[in-house]
């Protein structure tokens, strides 16, 4: 039981540490414009948001899953328009998703629940849209 669990330990963080590494890997994305070469969409973050994520052992499933995304650095003029996150697989499929809408508030953080916990192992890709 006790190799179990330090097996389980080592996945998780391997897990987290990939999950980690892929999410500094898009550092450099920013809001201030999106598009697919030359279309530009108009955003109401102009230097970016931040990613992380947050999981949790589903002993059904026997997995970690990732129940949330908490995305940081929204700017005040976001203020009343909804956050989307759509998590992806190594194809590009869209795994998991969840949407929020961001209060009238000081705060710059907000988690948002997935609707089907994804796994995390699976997780590939994060997309963030405010609408």
């Amino acid at each position: 039981m006790r190799r179990r669990t330090v097996l389980a330990l080592i996945v998780s963080l391997m897990v987290f540490g990939s999950l980690y590494a892929m999410a500094a890997s898009l550092g450099g994305i920013t809001s201030d414009s999106v598009g697919a070469d030359s279309a530009v969409v108009a955003s109401c973050d102009t230097n970016g948001v931040t990613t992380a994520y947050v999981t949790a052992w589903d002993a059904t499933d026997e997995r970690y899953e990732i129940t949330s995304v908490t995305v940081g650095g929204v700017a005040d003029t976001c203020d009343g328009r909804t956050l989307s996150v759509n998590l992806t697989d190594p194809t590009g499929a869209q795994i998991g998703s969840g949407t929020f809408v961001i209060p009238t508030s000081v705060a710059t953080s907000f988690a948002v629940t997935m609707s089907t916990a994804p796994s995390a192992e699976l997780t590939e890709g994060v997309n963030i849209l405010i609408t």
